[in-house]
């Protein structure tokens, strides 16, 4: 059997859109393999898009196929699109195809820092095969996908030399997030750890027009980008979230708040990009704001805040986000490399007991199951 590694082509979208079709079947949540256009589109721009397939030169067959989606003003990339013919399993393909992807956009180009996936939980393949290309465990997206019920997907990540050597050092950190740099520290091999700071004193917050806000949503795509280029015209700061674009606006009925959110009706995830005013402005009506968000159907809540905005981190936990990934290192500012903590809220009931997860993500469970409890079920605490 003769297998070569190649770039994709034009011509190779109908029979990447059947092997798509062949190993996921319906359950396939990326357009880039369900979507002629948006594949198409991929193909046409090498630039920003790495996609190699595993070809059967004997038979003129895909074998498999695996994408590299880069963002060269972060220098960041994603690993995604990882699909294996069910007639080449056991060949080491998907390993193959993500080692040779790896060494041309890590080592050979340089063009980025480092590079993450996201891999599923109902078998442990998948997880697997990215440890065993060096990709080291950085967290968990609990409850975030709903595809046949609502599964927790696991965060891995790739560095290029030197980077995690230039992590910034944070000053303090909440208590909440302590157990993450804990792990952390355990993965990337770092001695150096910020103060732990135990109680977040953010009981007071800004005073406004935000007391009797309710919430509207705007989700028209075309009007939203236009509306959020225009708002944060040159903004990268406020806007970083490499690989998601916003579809919805979160408005406030009353005052000008927004914030702008990529949300999938299909399985009811939702990710805040950003916010033209402070999170924290809110006060005590993100309350009101997660019911109206449960009322239009989102149940998964994901938000990526640097680690040293400390008072962001403590809001958002004290109403309920809690820690489940690290990702160190993610972004370059003025030569630092900063830590970036994801903060995720579901609105479902937890539940890993169909969840299959390699050992190197079970600290990332368990103290996000250990939290959850604790902030779930301390209202029982004593009753007998």
């Amino acid at each position: 059997m003769d297998l070569m590694i190649q770039k994709a082509s034009l011509n190779d979208v109908e029979e990447l859109l059947g092997l798509y079709v062949s190993v996921y079947g319906s359950d396939y949540p990326l357009l880039i393999g369900t979507n002629k256009e948006v594949m198409q589109a991929a193909l046409r721009d090498p630039h920003k898009f790495l996609w190699l397939v595993m070809r059967d030169q004997e038979r003129s067959i895909i074998a498999g196929s695996c994408i590299i989606e880069i963002d060269h003003d972060y220098k960041i990339g994603k690993v995604t699109g990882v699909a294996v013919s069910s007639n080449y399993r056991n060949k080491s393909i998907a390993k193959r195809l993500i080692e040779f992807a790896v060494d041309i956009v890590l080592r050979e180009k340089r063009s980025v820092h480092s590079l993450y996936a996201t891999s599923r939980t109902v078998s442990m393949g998948s997880q697997v095969m990215l440890l065993e290309n060096n990709f080291i465990p950085l967290g968990i997206f609990p409850n975030a996908r709903k595809i046949k019920s609502y599964e927790t997907l696991t965060l891995v990540g790739r560095f290029a030399e030197g980077v995690l050597e230039r992590r910034a050092r944070v000053q303090k950190i909440p208590e909440s997030i302590a157990p993450l740099y804990k792990i952390c520290n355990e993965v990337t091999g770092s001695k150096w750890f910020p103060e732990i700071v135990e109680a977040c004193p953010v009981a007071e917050y800004i005073q406004s027009e935000f007391d009797d806000e309710n919430f509207e949503f705007i989700f028209a795509p075309k009007f939203v980008e236009r509306r959020f280029n225009e708002v944060f015209d040159n903004d990268k700061e406020s806007t970083f979230y490499p690989f998601h674009h916003p579809n919805l606006i979160i408005s406030g009925c009353k005052s000008d708040f927004e914030i702008y959110a990529s949300f999938s009706k299909k399985d009811h995830y939702c990710v805040w990009i950003t916010s033209n005013r402070t999170l924290r402005e809110l006060a005590n009506k993100m309350k009101r704001l997660i019911f109206a968000l449960k009322e239009i159907g989102i149940y998964y809540i994901e938000v990526l805040v640097r680690s040293d905005y400390f008072e962001t981190i403590c809001y958002l936990t004290e109403n309920r986000f809690l820690p489940s990934a690290i990702y160190p290192a993610m972004r370059e500012e003025e030569g630092a490399m900063h830590d970036y903590i994801l903060l995720t809220r579901t609105m479902v009931p937890l539940d890993f007991s169909d969840t299959q997860i390699h050992s190197a993500f079970k600290p990332y469970i368990n103290q996000y199951a250990k939290q959850w409890l604790s902030m779930n079920l301390n209202i029982v605490e004593g009753i007998q």
